[in-house]
Formats: C-alpha cells, structure tokens, sequence
C-alpha cells in the first residue's frame, strides 16, 4: 500500500513515515499543498495523510481540488485545528476521515487500515493463494499455519503479487510501486528482495519457485505472513516511546527555531504593534508548534502553544496586558520544550480540561499583568478583557435569549472571572461613570451565571462598599493593595473544589441514621466514609483524613462529645469542622458541644435541605482555612 503524506512539520512526518513503514506502507511525504497536488496527479497512491494549514495551498482547497478532479483515494485530515466546525468544514471538503493533533498512534494506524479496508472492498480480507495467506489488517503472513518474518518491503512485493496474482509485474514498474520516490534503488534491488522473499518462504515448506520468473517480462505468482513473536501492548508502546524520543531529538531544533520566532514577536510587541503578515506569520508557527508538541506528548506545550494561537487569532491590536500575557505564555512555553516526549492518550470528551479564568481590567495595571503572568504558569487558560464590552461578548452578555437555549447554561462560562476596581497605584479611586458601569457589568453577569464566582479587588473594602458589592454578587472581594501572589492563592481557593470530592466522615451506632444520612449526601459527589463502631474511630480517621466530621452524641465505648474533645486536643484538628448530628434538642447538649469545639449542632430527624447547606458551608470555610499560608506551615 502506498500513502502520500502532506505536512510541512518535519519532526512529525519523520515520526509517521517511521510508524507507517514499520505497518509495511510505502510512504512519500512532501511539505507543502502545491507539490501534494503534483504528486497526487502523477503517482498511485491508497491514501493520502493531509495537514490543513500547509503553504502554497491549504489542505482544504486541496482536498477539494482532488475530489473535483474525481480523485477517489481515501483522504485523511491530520490538524489541529479541533473546532467542530473545522470538522464539518473538513469532511464536507470531501475528507474521508479527521484526526485532531494530538493523537495515538494506535488509533490513527487503526484508522488508516479501516480506510484502506472500505477502499478495498472488492477484494476479500485475507489475501490467500494455497496454503499462503497475508491478512492485511494485521500483517500477518503465513504458510501452512505457519508464521513467514518478512521485511517491509519484501511484505510490499508478496502483498502486490497476491492481490494481482495473474499479472506480470517488471522490476521498473515494482520499483515504482514500492519504492518510494525519494529513493533510487536499481533493478538489482527488486532482485535481491525476490531472493530473500523467495529464500523466506522456502523455509516454511513453500515451492522455491512460488515467486516465479517470467524471462524478459519480469516476476508473478506461480502456484498454490505474522511476527514471529507477538508483541505485547506494553512492548508495542516501549518501542514507540523510544523511537518518539528519538524522532524528537532529531527534529526538537524545528520547534526551537518557531518558538525563537516567537520569542521575537513577544519582542516586538513590547517596542510597537504587529503589523497584519506578522500575525499571521505568528499564529501559523503557534499553530504549528501546537501540533507538534501535541504529537510528542508534550501537554503542557501543547495547551501554552494553542493559547498563543487563540490570543494572535482574536487580537488585533495588543494592549499592555495582552503583550504581558504573550511574554509569558512565550517564556513558560521555553521551559516546556526541555520535556521529555509522552505516550498520547486520545482526549476523552469528559477529560478535565484547564481552570478558564476571565480577567476584566479597563485601566491596564502592572499588577494585574503579574497576575495574569502567575495565572498563565499555573496553567490556567486565561483571557484578558481591556473593555467591558469584550468581556460581556466572552459570557454571552449580549444575547441572553440564545444562552438561555443552552442545554447546559454553564457551557460557555469560565470557572471565575475577576475584575478589577482599581484605577491605578498612584491614584485608585476610578472616576464615577467607570465604575458605575463596571458594578452594574457585576449585577448583569451574577444575574445571568448565578454560580460563576466573581473576584472583586477594590480600592474600598469598608463595609458599606463590601455589603454593595455582596448584593450585586461579588462572591469574594479584596482589598487593594494586595500582592499577585495572594490574588492567585484565592483563585485557586475559589476554583479548587473541583479537582476532587470532599471527604465527609460520619460516626453513628445507630445503622438506620447512617444510611439515612448517607442518602441524603450522596448525589452531591462527596466521599462518604460510614463508621458504626467508634472503637474504630482513630484508625479508619488518620486513614481517611476527612474535611469534615459527623458525629452522634450517645454511641457505646466512647460517645461523641469525647471523640471532639479527643481531636481539639490535636493542634493539627483545631480548624476541622465537626458538626454534631443528635436525638437531643435541649440546649445544655447545644452548649456542651459548642464549649468542646463543636462547628455545629443538628438535631434529628433530618431535614435534608437544611443539612446540605450547613454542611456545605463548613466545607467551604475549612477549604479557606486549610490553605491559608499559617495552616500550611502548621500542617507541614
């Protein structure tokens, strides 16, 4: 089989041309739309492995070019462009197949044979003559039950005579066929490949002259293939691990030399604007980059390279903010090619994707940029919005009615947005329009995401400004003058919760009530962790490490009260909530518990609302707590 491979990364058609040789493909590659579109004209080929973004001529018009010529080769789109429309776009170019950088190898090797199965459908799965069979799909060779170990291009030659067993095919048309055009071999190489294919198959029983020669016309079948050793997954994936590490040294100095360019963009955004062809130029090599590092497993490359892609895309001119984020995305993106390559894993659709954060800054502050510097090398994708107007664009502000036809309202929001009160350093205050219309931009967006967190620093924090703030839904808000640093620690605090369930311990002899209170807390995602028998209390606790503690007040051995009184004896279980859930309801229990540290106190029977919130509530408080910097060096 013969594949035409279209891509001007070097480093990743280096790595494709290894792997799909190594499938017994015979591979051209060519790097740019224009040279695709010769060779497509002028050789046969199975398949075609096309990138979108190439020179010359984009994959696109290409792919329609060849489809509206009547090419009926199977074509497979290999970009990274992964927007849905970019999929419809493709497919509907005339693509028979879109392969969204990254990938796995597996998957897009499997791809490429199902492809090539469709457009063999007129010949039977296994190629057999006799008792020699050739399955291809798995490229296995046999004969008589048994395994024949052959080269690539022994594989290519035994593959064309099977499926053209009657025909006579000279040593100048096999050289065409499969050899591939960036090679040279003579007609003494098709020789020397009969022998040993003829030498192969001798050694499991077969005539010496299966492959027969026809004097003055050339080579055919005359009468009536698997590895030897069937390699593991796990050696399958070593192999590949190894030869992605050295297709990556090999090729590491093309995505050094974009970044280096990349790197003089960041420069010259810091001296003057960017001029149209720069942008463009900018975006094709983050583009570029993008797929690559993606390719070689390099994740975190991966994700900076398409957020400079985005940035480019949808900036035109770059304000003091935006230049402060590209430099960084630029700077973190350096350290990110000193990786090691990475098996890929194919993208799940429920994989966890980056903490999205929004920043809304009219003023342009320094201390927003170091903020959204720390933001970036954290890893969080994150957009600046220098207007209001931008920002409500970005969360749908302007058409409401269309959002509220969501299926899932919270699709199109970030997990927090922040926005800045602060005008300047020397002078804070903003003048009274501006910051008119950025506490009604707070109400509008609270009103229309009423669980997005919102972030307010403001010059103003007393408490008349704070109760305003609350009201229009400014969920946390600061005090200007506060360090980037901390500003970071409460974004991470505040988006936090989502990166694993609370774990919730509850102690209660009595069964009926734990698995009442179990019930109750369960579709909320937490990790319950039931205790009937106290005695076992410290064991299964320090095993667990819970956020929070339910406990009964009468249990036999040892009740609840002493339990409490046993952790707040703990430095390190002072700031732990324990909420006491009990039959009790005279006030003495109450004060008891709340003079042994108790956080709360409910009575049974239980009311689930009720209990949710309280329970909530402390969680969101420990969750503070635990990470301020005092209780970090008291836990360490």
């Amino acid at each position: 089989m013969r594949v035409l491979l279209i891509d001007d990364d070097d480093a990743l058609t280096a790595l494709l041309t290894q792997q799909l040789t190594a499938q017994n493909y015979v591979v051209d590659r060519v790097a740019d739309g224009e040279t695709g579109w010769a060779y497509s004209s002028t050789f046969d080929y199975d398949l075609i492995i096309l990138d979108w973004m190439l020179p010359q001529l984009n994959g696109i018009h290409l792919c329609q070019r060849l489809r509206d010529q009547g090419y009926g080769v199977p074509i497979l789109l290999l970009t990274a462009k992964d927007e849905q429309t970019d999929k419809v776009r493709g497919l509907e170019a005339g693509a028979d197949d879109y392969v969204v950088k990254p990938f796995d190898i597996e998957e897009l090797l499997a791809r490429v044979r199902v492809l090539l199965r469709r457009a063999l459908t007129e010949t039977a799965p296994v190629l057999a003559w006799g008792d020699l069979c050739l399955d291809p799909i798995s490229c296995e060779v046999t004969y008589h039950g048994q395994m024949v170990d052959l080269t690539a291009k022994e594989y290519a030659l035994l593959e064309l005579f099977l499926r053209h067993s009657h025909q006579v095919f000279g040593a100048s048309t096999l050289l065409d066929r499969i050899w591939s055009s960036e090679t040279f071999p003579s007609e003494a190489t098709v020789r020397s490949h009969i022998r040993g294919l003829r030498r192969k198959l001798k050694a499991v029983g077969a005539p010496t002259d299966l492959v027969e020669t026809v004097h003055g016309l050339g080579y055919r079948l005359k009468t009536q293939f698997r590895d030897l050793a069937h390699p593991t997954q796990g050696d399958r994936q070593a192999r590949y691990l190894e030869g992605l590490t050295q297709a990556w040294r090999a090729h590491k100095g093309d995505s050094l030399e974009r970044w280096n360019y990349l790197t003089q963009v960041a420069h010259t955004l810091t001296q003057k604007g960017l001029h149209e062809q720069q942008r463009t130029q900018a975006q094709q090599m983050a583009h570029s980059l993008a797929g690559t590092l993606g390719t070689f497993g390099l994740m975190e490359g991966y994700r900076l390279a398409l957020q400079l892609e985005q940035l480019l895309h949808t900036t035109i001119t770059f304000s003091p903010t935006q230049t402060a984020q590209f430099q960084t995305l630029v700077a973190t993106l350096g350290h990110a090619l000193d990786e090691s390559p990475q098996l890929v894993c194919p993208l799940a659709e429920n994989a966890p994707r980056p903490l999205e954060l929004l920043i809304l800054d009219v003023n342009e502050m320094p201390h927003i940029q170091q903020v959204t510097a720390l933001a970036v090398a954290q890893g969080f994708q994150t957009t600046v919005a220098a207007s209001i107007e931008a920002a409500a664009v970005g969360l749908s502000l302007l058409n409401p009615f269309h959002r509220d036809r969501l299926a899932d309202p919270m699709a199109e929001a970030p997990d927090l947005v922040l926005v800045n009160l602060v005008a300047g350093e020397a002078d804070p205050l903003l003048e009274e329009p501006i910051l008119h219309r950025l506490l009604q931009f707070i109400s509008q967006l609270t009103a229309a995401w009423p669980q997005l967190p919102v972030l307010v620093i403001t010059p103003q924090a007393d408490f008349g400004n704070r109760l305003d703030l609350i009201r229009r839904g400014g969920a946390i808000i600061l005090e200007h003058p506060v360090i980037p640093a901390e500003v970071l620690e409460v974004i991470t605090q505040a988006t936090h919760p989502r990166d694993r369930l609370s774990k919730i311990m509850i102690v209660d002899d009595d069964a009926h009530h734990l698995h009442q209170v179990t019930q109750l807390l369960q579709p909320l995602d937490f990790q319950i962790t039931p205790l009937t028998n106290p005695q076992r209390f410290w064991t299964l606790f320090t095993e667990v490490l819970p956020d929070l503690l339910i406990l009964d007040i009468e249990m036999p051995h040892i009740n609840g009260f002493e339990l409490c009184q046993v952790l707040r004896s703990n430095p390190r279980w002072q700031h732990l909530p324990i909420v006491f859930l009990s039959i009790h309801s005279d006030v003495a229990k109450q004060n008891q518990a709340f003079a042994l540290g108790a956080d709360d106190y409910i009575t049974k029977p239980i009311q689930g609302q009720n209990l949710v919130l309280r329970i909530q509530n402390r969680l969101k408080r420990y969750q503070a707590c635990v990470r301020s910097p005092q209780m970090i060096k008291l836990a360490s």
